[in-house]
């Protein structure tokens, strides 16, 4: 049995290694007779497959004059042996006149592992599940079942998970899981696949210790699709006690916690996170559409409500300018707190609802909650990205770096991130550096609109005017001519003394905000306008008297841009102005 060294198997709550007898069970030793060990070892070691009676036989008994009856004994003081309700019947099939089928789950785990032979393995990367049933549209189950595991093992403070947005750069690629997990500098790779075929889900599953190679752990389970979330729950549990980690009584809960009993609640909910996922305007809107169905079915679904504060955030946001920001950001407000009140650990809705009273002006808050978020999740890049915008707004740059830091660490192939330390070089007048970020979210994806957004305000400040408008006028043919883009185009060319074309484009974004029409409304036939993006315009133009004006007006209708007063280059012009400190004290900075 030399090839099995190193290999045990674990199936309810034993464990076998081939090599090493006896069986255990929880620990404590299952004697059985070497030849009923034998044969447990061969059944377990093909699970699933029938074995023919003088198969077993055979290789039991090689050139022997052995009665046959032998085998039945055996198999008798296997069933004995593993006990239970069904006398050891629940792992041994019968097949009559033919054979034997070992039909428990098995796990197979390296040596060691499961006894906590070795340190614990500190860092995880969970490869996006691939999707083997022949049919596209159910690529969201493979996705959000693998969102879902990595959102679980993301609580355990004492492991390093990659976020999805990185994880998920290798859907569909070939790299290899080890290779996959040198790039991330993780110690594991979880990677496998979902099958669904009529009334059944089977989902393959294995963990490799990136450096040695070998197997950590692996399974297959095969259950009906209502046992969804209870195969999700197992699989997690399972990996943290391969990692070797040690868990308080309260982090094994969470890894077993549903936040839905109800399926179809359930799989509504990871169709509404795979269109939020693809964060355009459409799957903004359906994704929205689903978390909500999702809340119809089990109305006390705390996920479900993060999931439609994440989209009323994006939505009311200048990015996407969709929907006003004081609409969109009360209907986020309301759905996060509906989250908390559900489910007070709910690391997803504390960070949106500390987006959210960054909107409100109320900064001590705001931080309350982001730190809260990260407290709870400490592994959520999404949490330590904000707070790092939320730390650079409050002029606090040293603990902004480390957060922003942390979240690149925590998700390094994340554009939103990526570009999230760009604007953190920006706002800290370190245009060599932001410049360097900028392009290198581009050499990622360059159809990534943001991160030409961003490279464009660095170089106005850079004094590289006409790069500038060049990348502005990539952005929008990516994202569309909206009114940010061009409230930075018009800013370029004011800063570059082509102030024809500023005051042309500036003319052409107040029309929709002339006397008497509905301030900063966006609708079909009036989009969004943000006035601070035109105080910006105004101060460039050296026309300081419009641009506190337009920023009078931003306070007035809460522009978005506020968050940034403090440290926005783009109106550093107007900061010697006693008006300034007026603003500053509207949006209680002073």
């Amino acid at each position: 049995m030399s090839e099995r060294v190193g290999l045990q198997y674990k199936f309810g709550p034993f464990l076998l290694d081939p090599s090493e007898p006896p069986l255990l069970r929880g620990g404590e030793r299952v004697h059985l007779p070497v030849k009923a060990f034998e044969t447990l070892v061969l059944l377990v070691e093909n699970s699933g497959r029938l074995l023919d009676k003088d198969q077993l036989f055979e290789q039991l008994w090689p050139d022997t004059n052995v009665e046959k009856g032998n085998l039945d004994v055996n198999i008798s003081a296997l069933r004995k042996a593993l006990g239970g309700s069904g006398g050891g019947g629940q792992y041994i099939e019968t097949v009559p006149r033919r054979g034997y089928r070992f039909t428990g789950e098995v796990r197979r785990v390296q040596a060691g592992a499961a006894n906590g032979h070795t340190d614990a393995i500190n860092s995880l990367a969970v490869l996006p599940l691939v999707n083997d049933t022949n049919d596209p549209s159910a690529e969201y189950l493979s996705d959000g079942i693998t969102e879902s595991i990595i959102n679980t093992l993301s609580q355990l403070p004492q492991l390093r998970v990659m976020a999805r947005s990185t994880a998920f750069r290798y859907k569909g690629s070939n790299i290899p899981p080890r290779e996959a997990g040198r790039e991330m500098d993780v110690r594991a790779v979880l990677s496998g696949r979902v099958l669904q075929v009529g009334d059944r889900l089977v989902i393959r599953a294995e963990l490799v210790d990136v450096a040695g190679g070998w197997q950590l752990w692996g399974a297959q389970y095969d259950r009906c699709p209502s046992d969804i979330l209870a195969v999700q729950s197992e699989i997690a549990k399972e990996i943290s006690e391969c990692l070797r980690l040690k868990l308080s009584g309260e982090q094994k809960e969470r890894l077993v916690k549903h936040h839905t009993e109800s399926t179809e609640a359930y799989r509504t909910y990871l169709k509404g996170r795979y269109y939020w996922n693809k964060r355009t305007l459409e799957g903004l809107k359906r994704g929205s559409e689903f978390f909500g169905q999702a809340i119809a079915i089990d109305e006390r679904y705390a996920l479900a409500y993060a999931g439609v504060a994440d989209s009323y955030l994006l939505l009311g946001s200048l990015e996407y300018g969709t929907l006003h920001p004081t609409a969109a950001m009360e209907k986020a407000k309301q759905s996060a707190r509906l989250a908390l009140e559900i489910d007070p650990a709910l690391a997803e809705a504390h960070a949106s609802l500390a987006y959210v009273r960054v909107f409100d002006w109320d900064w001590e808050e705001a931080e309350s909650e982001y730190r809260r978020a990260i407290e709870l999740n400490q592994s959520y890049a999404t949490a330590h990205h904000w707070y790092a915008l939320f730390l650079t707004a409050m002029k606090r740059p040293e603990e902004a770096l480390a957060e922003i830091k942390r979240a690149q660490e925590l998700d390094p192939l994340s554009l939103p991130i990526n570009v999230g330390v760009g604007f953190y070089y920006h706002l800290t007048r370190q245009y060599g550096r932001a410049i360097e970020e900028y392009r290198r979210a581009i050499e990622m994806d360059p159809g990534f609109g943001m991160a030409h957004f961003g490279l464009a305000m660095t170089y106005v400040q850079n004094f590289m005017c006409d790069e500038a408008i060049a990348e502005y006028r990539a952005a929008m043919e990516i994202s569309g001519a909206s009114s940010l883009m061009r409230a930075g185009i018009g800013h370029a060319y004011a800063m570059s003394g082509r102030k024809d074309k500023a005051r042309k484009i500036l003319k052409e974004l107040c029309e929709p905000l002339v006397e008497g029409a509905a301030p900063d409304k966006p609708a079909a036939e009036q989009p969004y306008v943000s006035a601070y993006g035109l105080a910006a315009i105004c101060a460039a133009l050296d026309d300081k008297d419009a641009a506190f004006r337009w920023l009078r007006r931003a306070c007035d209708t809460r522009s978005e841009g506020l968050f940034w007063l403090q440290v926005d280059p783009a109106l550093d012009s107007l900061r010697a102005d006693r008006r300034f400190a007026d603003i500053l004290r509207c949006v209680r900075l002073l």
